[in-house]
């Protein structure tokens, strides 16, 4: 009985772990991926991110990758990108190609919704957090060359 339950335990933890790695994938996605996207998408694509993950309030600033596909994306965090550390010493992935980004940035001071964004698009060589499957997991930053 004992072992049934801590065969269970670790079965219990490794899906949930798995399943969070899926859900900061997806959040990353959500968040800094929409193919084709323009300097005008900036209203409806926070609107949407704000709704899903920021609930009452908008975010300040983020950058959406607009061009490419997902696998490209991903590549960075295996043969496409190389080790970067950032100044605190975090080591995260940055692109060898870059990446045409949409950063939308919130209008006003407010920043409870209804909330407007412009937006502005660069080429850039991006700067990722990459889990231990080898998929992004948080955008840093981007480097406009």
């Amino acid at each position: 009985m004992k072992a049934t339950f801590s065969l269970l335990f670790l079965i219990l933890a490794i899906t949930c772990t798995v399943i969070s790695q899926d859900t900061q994938y997806q959040k990353f996605t959500t968040q800094h991926y929409k193919k084709g996207m323009a300097v005008k998408d900036c209203n409806k694509k926070m609107g949407t991110i704000n709704k899903s993950y920021y609930s009452n309030h908008c975010k300040a600033v983020n950058s959406v990758i607009s061009t490419s596909t997902t696998n490209l994306i991903n590549a960075v965090c295996d043969k496409a990108g190389e080790a970067y550390t950032m100044p605190d010493g975090r080591v995260l992935r940055r692109s060898s190609q870059q990446f045409r980004v949409i950063t939308c940035t919130r209008k006003g001071g407010s920043d409870r919704p209804p909330c407007e964004y412009t937006g502005s698009n660069s080429m850039r060589n991006i700067v990722i957090d990459c889990n231990a499957d080898k998929l992004p997991v948080h955008y840093e930053e981007g480097h406009i060359l």
